[in-house]
């Protein structure tokens, strides 16, 4: 197959409902709230963005919100025709009712967490009966169920949480990256009407990508089906001892995707570390050149995007690179593995440090 050949194959898998899909937006439909749950890639954001237009399609207005800044344009971008419907992130609603532009300079985890939604709640009451939704649909709810913010969605829609017509999307398995362990429960006690409905088909990834998320995700029970067909190229996991040793790595990766046919477009590379990750820092000449941050905007040709796990969580691209997995004990390393992994659609390959790899594996290396 060509690249262009490769591309709308892809496009067309990933845009076709199943069964089990069909199942959910039932369930949906039958039941006034629905928490849906499930693992990376089994259509989650999908779904979520396909029942906020049904919705709509009903007469009704409301909200699509999440967590993720980049998810949240992508979806904004994806939806902006749709009448009625108001897309973006939670802490970007929270600014707006509150009145303001942008975050302070100097924002902390006390800002977004107690003093923002604070504020965003005295905006609403002041304008309640304009901001009050028919419907209330949210994605990455793992990260989002604290009661904080719970307060405030409550008062977004008829009937609040436990009455109201509300969609819940989450992985509270893995994906809890920025929520509380006990998300799940705190959810069930402001709504404990929500009907629930799991997602086990992975739709995102071909199947050895999801095989070899199973073993460095050590995901229990695991993905076992696959809606994409398996093309027979496995992932790519390479060992490193030190952290210079990734550039050369990394340029060589690069160059065997554009090899096969992978335009630089759909390529990105994601690193747990900011800053000093190795396509932040590297001093290669021709990754210079070509590395541009995943801010979010359109992927400019000839260019390579590049990022934080954190950051393309929700997202997924044709081929991608995760470097600098590296065990140094940081929070929620395990989680941010396996979601690096999970946004490969078609190529997935994975720079690990040495002694990593081996405590990932359960073994020798």
């Amino acid at each position: 197959m060509t690249a262009g050949d490769r591309r709308q194959a892809r496009e067309g898998q990933l845009a076709q409902f199943v069964e089990e899909q069909y199942r959910a937006l039932d369930s949906a439909a039958d039941n006034r709230g629905v928490l849906f749950t499930g693992p990376a890639g089994t259509g989650k954001t999908f779904l979520a963005a396909e029942s906020a237009q049904r919705e709509v399609a009903q007469g009704r207005a409301g909200r699509l919100l999440c967590f993720n800044r980049l998810l949240g344009r992508s979806l904004r971008e994806k939806l902006m025709d749709v009448v009625g419907l108001r897309v973006g992130t939670l802490h970007q609603e929270m600014l707006r009712l509150a009145g303001m532009s942008g975050p302070p300079a100097d924002a902390d985890s006390d800002f977004w967490e107690r003093v923002l939604p604070e504020k965003a709640l005295e905006g609403l009451a002041e304008r309640s009966a304009e901001e009050v939704g028919d419907f209330l649909i949210v994605d990455e709810i793992q990260d989002i169920a604290t009661g904080t913010y719970l307060d405030l969605l409550d008062l977004l829609v008829k009937g609040g949480l436990r009455d109201g017509r509300v969609l819940m999307f989450g992985d509270f398995e893995r994906q809890a990256i920025y929520g509380s362990e006990g998300a799940r429960e705190v959810l069930r006690a402001r709504s404990p009407h929500l009907a629930s409905f799991r997602l086990s088909e992975n739709c995102r990834n071909l199947p050895r990508i999801g095989y070899q998320v199973n073993l460095l995700g050590h995901l229990t029970p695991g993905f076992r089906e696959f809606r994409r067909t398996d093309d027979g190229i496995d992932p790519t996991i390479i060992k490193y001892v030190r952290g210079e040793d990734q550039a050369a790595i990394l340029r060589k990766v690069v160059g065997d995707l554009r090899d096969e046919g992978f335009d630089l477009t759909e390529i990105v590379v994601l690193s747990p570390l900011g800053d000093s990750s190795v396509a932040a820092s590297t001093s290669e000449p021709w990754l210079r050149q070509v590395l541009s941050p995943a801010d979010g905007s359109k992927p400019i040709k000839g260019r390579l995007r590049y990022g934080t796990i954190h950051s393309f969580k929700g997202l997924d691209a044709p081929a991608v690179i995760v470097t600098d997995l590296d065990d140094s004990g940081g929070p929620h390393f395990d989680a941010l593995v396996y979601v690096g992994l999970t946004r490969a659609t078609d190529r997935l390959t994975a720079l690990v440090e040495t002694k990593t790899l081996r405590r990932l594996v359960g073994g020798e290396a």
